[in-house]
């Protein structure tokens, strides 16, 4: 039988949490999907798990991936999905029993179902349920709104770079594949950070509806060998190929920028939102020991559109940072702020 929806799971070196999430998607009382485990050929022991877990259900599949990276795991998982719809959770999370079935409520057609007499339900292209983030067993943040809501894809858009119960994670959603293949969407395999928020945006583009529900049905654990741990300067100095990583999520803020060129109002929020990110890690191109090698970056580049954004600064900090972001973008040098020394 076809199975409904493809619940795609990236998987690498991770090995000893990879049975927790299938597991927890094997315990769904929705039962019609497949499970797309996706490894990479140097990682014996998570390919390893993997096989152990397929014998247990026989709608788990295995697959490899050409290309290192999520996006290329994600877009493998894509080209083998059998389903209707798309779910992609992160193996090293935990989601609760009524994950997957919470999301196919939130999206799945019904021309017979009516919430009240003679109103019938509206069809929408994506559906979102609530997270929580947990670190050591603790929740340190989660999503705030308790009613269910529907949105325009305008309305969603805005939400998309100013509120955090729509922020642009990927595993807390599900996508109708046809859509996808319309439009021949993929995740983009240069950028390694807001990856999903691009892939999101490029996605709602083609959406006339959204709804979201607030039940937590997702739990994203932080772990300390995250992408995001990973940043941190160690010693007082960062590796230059740590941040060249973190600054294609400027990549992904200029491309969604284009995008939105038409949509006035959700491209003033990522504007936003877009100035914050670069003024970040403007500021910690100061911690590689070589800055030379910013003078012909392309980051460069992302330095003059940012500096030509409409932009107010919320304090002597950024002010700052912008009058020295605009002298790199015209000089390519990147000097110490006046109170760093």
């Amino acid at each position: 039988m076809k199975p409904t929806i493809s619940v795609i799971i990236p998987a690498y070196n991770i090995a000893g949490l990879l049975p927790g999430m299938v597991k927890d998607i094997l315990g769904q009382p929705f039962k019609y999907f497949e499970i797309i485990i996706v490894l990479r050929k140097d990682d014996p022991d998570t390919a390893a798990a993997a096989d152990e877990l397929a014998k247990l259900d026989d709608r788990i599949r295995v697959i490899y991936r050409q290309s290192p990276g999520v996006s290329a795991a994600r877009n493998a998982g894509i080209e083998a999905a059998r389903g209707e719809y798309l779910v992609f959770p992160d193996g090293d999370d935990r989601v609760e029993r009524g994950y997957i079935g919470t999301l196919f409520a939130s999206i799945a057609d019904s021309k017979k179902q009516k919430l009240v007499k003679d109103f019938k339900r509206i069809p929408v292209q994506l559906g979102i349920v609530g997270y929580d983030i947990v670190d050591q067993d603790q929740v340190v943040d989660e999503t705030q709104e308790a009613v269910v809501r529907v949105m325009n894809k305008e309305d969603f858009l805005c939400r998309l770079f100013f509120q955090e119960n729509y922020q642009g994670y990927i595993w807390n959603k599900i996508f109708k594949k046809s859509i996808i293949d319309k439009f021949n969407l993929r995740f983009d395999e240069k950028v390694y950070y807001r990856e999903d928020q691009l892939f999101i945006c490029r996605y709602v583009l083609h959406c006339k509806a959204i709804r979201y529900n607030p039940a937590h049905m997702y739990h994203y654990v932080q772990r300390p060998d995250s992408a995001t741990a990973l940043l941190e300067p160690e010693n007082g100095v960062l590796d230059l190929r740590v941040l060249e990583r973190q600054m294609t999520e400027c990549r992904a803020f200029s491309k969604m920028r284009k995008l939105l060129k038409r949509h006035e109002d959700p491209k003033w929020y990522l504007e936003q939102e877009y100035v914050f990110y670069a003024l970040e890690i403007f500021y910690r191109m100061r911690f590689v020991k070589d800055r030379s090698h910013f003078k012909n970056s392309y980051f460069r580049k992302i330095a003059k559109e940012v500096t030509d954004i409409e932009y107010c600064p919320v304090d002597d900090w950024e002010k700052e940072q912008l009058d020295s972001m605009r002298e790199y973008a015209n000089t390519g040098l990147v000097k110490e702020n006046r109170n760093e020394g």
